[in-house]
């Protein structure tokens, strides 16, 4: 319900709730369960940034070849972490490297 009304900070929080629950239910596995466990999808403008930092290129590079701010460069891998229930800058560039594009 929080994913659909679009409350990204209530969704990632009840997704991580379930998991903690269901590794309580040895082997449970339900629809709502493994919708819980799939992150939400990453914009193409977010997926474009990460990548981007994943090839190593900083804020301002990556602003430059963007034609967009560093703040705005800073504001998408911010979503996209939070979207994704990942730490930091990192953690978001080493999730891009291992998913295949949409």
């Amino acid at each position: 319900m929080a994913r659909e009304e679009g409350r990204t900070a209530a969704s990632v929080a009840a997704a991580a709730r379930a998991t903690t629950l269901a590794a309580r239910c040895e082997g449970a596995r339900t629809p709502a369960l493994q919708e819980a466990r799939s992150p939400l999808r990453i914009s193409d403008r977010e997926r474009e940034v990460a990548i981007l930092a994943a090839e190593g290129l900083g804020n301002r590079e990556i602003a430059a070849r963007l034609h967009v701010s560093v703040r705005t460069v800073e504001s998408h891998v911010y979503r996209a972490c939070t979207r994704l229930g990942l730490p930091d800058r990192a953690s978001l560039a080493a999730y891009v490297v291992d998913q295949p594009e949409p």
